[in-house]
């Protein structure tokens, strides 16, 4: 018997809720939910973090029968609950994916290159504070001429108190040239260090701005080389249930109904086909070029070996063209929402206008939903082929891993790449129902919707 409901109730779940029904019930309600789609709604950040808590305690075995013995109070993960917006995270397969393509990391460095960017800024902005207070101690005359206040004028003073009426006219015009041609003297002297310490302070700061960019770059590569070698690993686990068999008929049909079952249940995962499709089209393609190159002495490998590069070419393309699409869109959005809000504080009467004066035609609020609406779905759009790129690059060099291990025989190659070849065509053919499409349409179809705005504007 379960204590409390609600948990469930916030999913939209029976108590004998399955783990890919929680799954599911948290994919659709999460971007039900988001804050980012109701963004005149202030209970939309508070639904979305239930709904995120629900998920993580009912997904969790352990913390689901606490939870249904005892209620939330002895149902909290170990380290608390993880914020909302990490969990979203799974929009790209979540952790399903995890064995076959590692984690993607191209958010995460993207996030670490602007914290370590910041860290630059905000030191170049000290200094240049620290520069301003000690201007005074380094150039005090100078300092004195932008103050008004002349430290010099002490002479003066002393000689006018000696004779003040003989020796006023006389002072002054003595101080004025002995003064100016002791601030030219030593301003000239102070410049030329000045120059020199600032430039050496430069210098230093590029250097250590360097080293740190050189240090984050060698911590990325290294976490990157790791994770190779672990996706490598698995890979030949994976692929050794054929080669290290028999390698007949019979195995390399229960070696593929093994991975069609797998793939079904991939398949379900947001964004699932895609990966599965990407992930089959890497080994198919790497598999093609080892079996070609060593079938046909060499020369069968040379066409599968450009047709790859030419989709990296592509892919390279999708993804910058993406990344493009969506800054605009953001920008087009940001000048829409700046413009709504002096219309409302301004009145009816105020038409904003853009920088080069042309007036910005204020959408109604049920238009501008949609506007952001296609916003998500174009950062969806630059994320999925940001992904895809990392994930094909990390899939090519486990594939060569595995295919070109010098420590086993050629015969065991050819078998890899067999297997490797049979498995990528497991998934470059899975593919879903109708019913099954609608279930995980929450996701791409933002995605989708983006792609089709897009090829119609073009």
């Amino acid at each position: 018997m379960v204590v409390d409901t609600s948990y469930y109730d916030v999913l939209g779940l029976k108590t004998t809720a399955s783990k890919l029904e929680i799954k599911k019930a948290y994919r659709k309600k999460s971007i039900q939910e988001h804050p980012d789609k109701n963004p005149n709604d202030p209970e939309a950040t508070s639904r979305f973090q239930a709904i995120s808590e629900a998920y993580q305690v009912l997904y969790d075995d352990d913390l689901r029968t606490k939870y249904d013995k005892f209620g939330k109070d002895e149902a909290v993960p170990a380290n608390g609950f993880e914020d909302a917006s990490e969990q979203f995270k799974m929009i790209f397969g979540g952790d399903a994916f995890e064995s076959y393509i590692g984690e993607l990391t191209l958010l995460k460095n993207l996030q670490q290159q602007q914290e370590l960017d910041q860290e630059d800024n905000n030191n170049d902005e000290e200094n240049d504070t620290d520069k301003d207070k000690g201007e005074a101690d380094s150039h005090p005359k100078e300092h004195a001429a932008k103050t008004g206040v002349n430290p010099s004028t002490s002479h003066a003073e002393v000689s006018a108190e000696k004779n003040p009426k003989e020796a006023t006219e006389k002072t002054d015009k003595e101080l004025l040239i002995t003064d100016s041609s002791d601030i030219t003297a030593t301003d000239n002297k102070d410049i030329t260090e000045e120059e020199l310490k600032k430039k050496k302070k430069e210098e230093e700061r590029k250097k250590r701005k360097q080293e740190k960019q050189n240090q984050l770059e060698e911590e990325q590569r290294k976490q990157k080389e790791k994770a190779i070698d672990e996706l490598t690993k698995k890979l030949i686990e994976r692929l050794s249930i054929l080669t290290e068999s028999v390698n007949d008929d019979a195995c390399k049909d229960a070696f593929r109904m093994k991975f069609e079952t797998e793939a079904n249940l991939l398949k379900m995962e947001s964004f699932g086909i895609d990966i599965l499709h990407t992930i089959g089209s890497v080994y198919c393609s790497k598999a093609d070029i080892y079996l070609k190159s060593h079938n046909t002495w060499g020369v069968g490998g040379l066409f599968p070996t450009l047709k790859s590069k030419c989709g990296v070419m592509l892919d390279t393309i999708k993804t910058v063209s993406a990344a493009l699409d969506a800054q605009h869109m953001l920008q087009e959005v940001e000048k829409t929402r700046m413009a709504m809000d002096v219309q409302a504080k301004e009145g009816e009467e105020i038409r904003p206008v853009d920088e080069k004066g042309n007036e910005i035609e204020i959408p109604s609020q049920e238009d501008f939903a949609k506007m952001e609406q296609l916003l998500m779905g174009k950062v969806l759009s630059a994320a999925w082929y940001g992904s895809k790129f990392e994930i094909v690059s990390t899939l090519k060099s486990v594939c060569d891993n595995v295919l070109y291990d010098k420590s086993i025989s050629d015969e065991k190659k050819l078998r890899r790449a067999e297997a490797l070849m049979i498995l990528g065509t497991v998934f470059k053919k899975t593919f879903r129902t109708k019913l099954e499409q609608e279930e995980v349409q929450v996701f791409e179809q933002l995605f989708s919707e983006a792609t089709k705005h897009k090829s119609k504007k073009s």
